[in-house]
């Protein structure tokens, strides 16, 4: 029986020097089994199947919940660790700044970068545009359409009610299964009798 990951989730922690992200895995609460392994011949059984079921995916989440813990422990040591070598760089990258400037005339009168053995350092051009909230709206009133982002999706959950026939204009098919699930009731490992 394998779980179905649902989606993969950028979690957040702050820390008093900023965040630090991970990726965290979650599973569903629901599962297809692929694999029958055991010969259940009553409810009875099946309801202890899913009792075991329940308590195993109890522990899952309690040693998840015990990583994240210490993951988190970890990177918190790691910003604190680094938090000084962060500010040095911080500092250096102000001085080379400072004497960027400084000696622009000099440095920069016929290129934009000076390139050394551990480095460049220079001057780049940057364009951006600048806009207020009325801006998208007066794109639309005096219509400047290739300014304006759109992205079309195919909406299956309206394609869900659509006939064969309109399905098929468009070189699509509704594909009906009935798949077998299982969904354990939330089971803590103090409460639990194994």
């Amino acid at each position: 029986m394998g779980l179905r990951i649902k989606k993969k989730v950028r979690v957040a922690v702050a820390t008093r020097y900023g965040f630090v992200y991970w990726e965290k895995v979650m599973a569903k609460a629901r599962s297809k089994p692929t694999v029958d392994t055991r010969k259940i011949t009553s409810l009875s059984e099946a309801d202890g199947i899913l009792h075991e079921i329940a308590d195993l995916k109890a522990q899952v989440r309690k040693r998840q919940a015990d990583a994240d813990i210490a993951v988190n422990a970890i990177k918190e040591a790691m910003v604190e660790d680094t938090r000084p070598m962060l500010e040095q760089i911080e500092a250096m990258e102000k001085s080379l700044a400072v004497y960027s400037e400084y000696n622009r005339g000099e440095l920069f009168s016929d290129k934009k970068t000076i390139e050394l053995n551990f480095g460049l350092f220079g001057y780049r051009q940057s364009t951006s545009v600048s806009v207020k909230k009325t801006t998208l709206e007066l794109l639309q009133k005096h219509g400047f359409d290739e300014a304006i982002s759109t992205k079309p999706t195919v909406n299956k959950e309206i394609m869900r009610s659509w006939s064969t026939e309109r399905l098929a204009l468009v070189d699509a098919t509704l594909v009906i299964e009935d798949k077998f699930w299982i969904e354990t009731k939330e089971n803590d490992l103090e409460g639990s009798a194994a």
